[in-house]
């Protein structure tokens, strides 16, 4: 059975050394302000190089946190900042942007790249995706099943990385818009001021707020589906947590046990909320999954006195030979694991002693001094026959063997190999004055909207559900749902091949495994907002994928989209609500109205729409989507239409509209009428 890889978490030095205090065999961090957790300590280059040594003299990897959607001019200072960690033996960077991803692997063949959450890699055809582009392993997401992540392991061809603790996001990862469209604090750039902690005036006032992922009960289970990495998130969290939290889990994999319930009480006492959840990999996913941080949960886990951390030593062996006539030998060696380390230092030649001899009992003791190392004695040997040195060329000896030591364990970083990435000419701005549209529902697709736009995609279920009206016009494509795991990519082939039969020629895509559906099945595909484009080289790397345009994200606003280079049609939101969030969880169900369990739950039958109200009586209109998640979106639509973007073809997303809604909106965009009512702009 394979022993998988357990990864803590760093927000700090003093973190990093808690984790590997507590046997973590890799640490994360993040460098500067290029990763999803911008408001943790994080560290400087200067810090950096030193917490990447001291792992090293450790065994410990180091994974380096680039996981945020970078804008454009960020592309090379994030690529130099990698060259410079690699340097120092950085052992892997996790990324979200694919463009860069694309970069680094082009100028460093032999970096290890790991795609973040935010990638949004969901099943084995995201793996393979992933690999091509370069990656060599995958962080599933946090919703994923036991039995997809059996799957995932037995068949992709990168490793896998599973969350086994710490914070749930009740959006899947990379698909949340929510702090950036309402408080312009975007969790793509990490920034979220997470406003699923919020109360909403429903049946469940925190409808959006999950409990901790905690999974030390299902040890046994994990370890034998042959994960690669087991991940405890907490770069936010203190150095006793850390501690606390890596300890109970080494333990766990080492014994391959479930936690005992004394041991999931030590874990809640150092952070929960309202206790823990395991809903998602057990598939039992329901209103026990929601909790807030209560006042009990604080009083638990009230801040102790710090640890003092940075305490654990290596085991050193050393043997000196202190001989009238010879040099002074040092030789020592380090047990680090299953490896043991050698190396010698040679002093000068020792002198008889005429009187008062350096005792063997005087030598060892100052040899086994190594409270400033990493080091401690683990039996000192001394040979001698009665010498004259001072005990500071003694000290001086044994600095210069540890010091040998040190460089033994931390190994050579040799500069990375670099290759010139040579600019591609540009493919130059592909100007575009098509329209295109989603729309929820088949009845709201009006004769005008048929007319007025060029491309019109439909949910997948809702195409199928109309294919009399559809078959009538070629405009009409489908939507791939935005989320499907293994169990479910049957189905939504064999549905998507039931469309592309019946004369589907197009479809809407917002993930990797839909750009190679759509591909598999001679579908046109074309780029949703969700695919988090925010510059050329993520478009490009799509189209390599074989996208045909890409409405890019509305993120970037109008001025970085008009002029990006790229050799497919670009777009922009002209009008609609943006998807703010996918849910795994049904917050229909369980948070907005009284409904029986998941099974038979057939509320979203007679409720097309449900809403979602805050506290200040903003509605969020919630849609049903595939295999019974929830699409969240905004409150008010963007309205962009007095302002076209020139070059860019607009895209209009319809939910709750009506169709004489539809009818007018489009009457609206072309008279460029000036907005009217509550509006976002981009």
């Amino acid at each position: 059975m394979r022993v998988p890889e357990l990864l803590a978490p760093a927000g700090s030095l003093s973190a990093l050394r808690a984790a590997v205090d507590a046997g973590a065999d890799a640490v994360y961090f993040g460098a500067q302000e290029l990763n999803a957790r911008r408001y943790a300590e994080n560290f400087t280059e200067e810090s950096l190089a030193d917490a990447i040594r001291y792992c090293r003299l450790f065994g410990v990897k180091t994974h380096v946190v680039l996981n945020t959607q970078l804008y454009a001019k960020e592309q090379e200072p994030a690529a130099g900042l990698a060259e410079r960690l690699l340097s120092l033996g950085a052992d892997a960077f996790i990324v979200a942007d694919l463009g860069l991803a694309a970069l680094l692997k082009k100028r460093f063949p032999g970096i290890a790249l790991h795609a973040s959450t935010q990638a949004c890699g969901q099943n084995v055809i995201s793996a393979q995706v992933l690999s091509e582009i370069g990656f060599c392993r995958m962080v599933a997401p946090r919703e994923l099943p036991l039995r997809d992540i059996r799957t995932l392991c037995r068949n992709s061809p990168i490793e896998t990385e599973i969350f086994v603790h710490g914070a749930l996001c009740v959006s899947h990862s990379g698909q949340c818009l929510f702090s950036s469209v309402l408080g312009g604090r975007s969790g793509n750039r990490g920034e979220c001021a997470q406003p699923c902690r919020l109360p909403y005036r429903a049946r469940r006032p925190y409808a959006l707020s999950l409990k901790d992922l905690c999974l030390a009960a299902h040890i046994p289970e994990i370890l034998e589906t042959g994960v690669a990495s087991l991940k405890i998130e907490g770069r936010m969290k203190s150095a006793d947590y850390v501690y606390g939290v890596v300890s109970v889990y080494r333990r766990l994999i080492d014994e391959r046990r479930p936690a005992t319930e004394r041991e999931l009480a030590a874990l809640a006492e150092l952070f929960s909320r309202s206790g823990f959840t395991d809903g998602y990999f057990t598939e039992r996913i329901s209103a026990d999954m929601l909790g807030v941080r209560t006042t009990e949960d604080k009083k638990r886990s009230a801040v102790r006195e710090a640890g003092d951390y940075g305490k654990k030593r290596l085991p050193l062996a050393i043997e000196g030979t202190f001989l009238a006539g010879r040099p002074a030998v040092l030789r020592g060696t380090v047990t680090r694991g299953d490896e043991a380390f050698s190396a010698e230092a040679s002093g000068p030649v020792c002198e008889k002693a005429e009187d008062a001899p350096l005792s063997e009992q005087r030598i060892g003791e100052n040899l086994s001094k190594l409270g400033s190392t990493v080091f401690s004695a683990a039996g000192v040997h001394v040979e001698t026959d009665g010498i004259r040195m001072p005990v500071s060329q003694v000290n001086a000896l044994r600095r210069a063997l540890c010091a040998a030591l040190e460089e033994k364990l931390a190994g050579k970083c040799p500069a990375p190999e670099r290759r010139p990435v040579l600019q591609a000419a540009p493919s130059g701005f592909v100007k575009s004055e098509a329209k295109s549209a989603y729309f929820a529902f088949f009845d709201a697709v009006t004769p005008r909207a048929l007319a007025f736009f060029d491309r019109i995609f439909l949910p997948l279920s809702e195409y199928l559900s109309h294919l009399d009206g559809v078959s009538h016009s070629s405009k009409i494509g489908i939507a791939l749902p935005p989320v499907a795991f293994d169990h479910e990519l049957a189905q939504v082939r064999a549905t998507a091949a039931r469309a592309a039969a019946a004369g589907c020629r197009a479809a809407l895509v917002s993930g990797l495994w839909q750009c190679r559906l759509a591909g598999e099945l001679g579908l046109e595909a074309h780029g949703d907002l969700r695919l988090n484009l925010f510059h050329a080289g993520s478009v490009e790397v799509y189209r390599g994928l074989g996208l045909r345009s890409a409405v890019l994200s509305p993120e970037i606003g109008i001025p970085a989209s008009v002029g990006m280079a790229s050799g497919i049609p670009k777009g922009y939101v002209l009008y609609g609500r943006l998807p703010l969030m996918t849910l795994e969880k049904c917050i229909i169900r369980d948070g907005i109205a009284a409904l029986p369990d998941r099974g038979e739950c057939r509320y979203c039958d007679s409720h097309r729409i449900s809403y979602l109200t805050d506290r200040t009586g903003a509605r969020f209109p919630v849609l049903r989507a595939f295999s019974h998640r929830n699409v969240l979106y905004n409150s008010v639509p963007v309205y962009m239409a007095d302002k076209p973007a020139a070059g860019l073809f607009g895209h209009c997303i319809f939910t709750v509209e009506m169709r004489d809604e539809v009818d007018g909106v489009i009457a609206s965009i072309e008279a460029r009428r000036p907005a009217s009512g509550k509006f976002k702009r981009l």
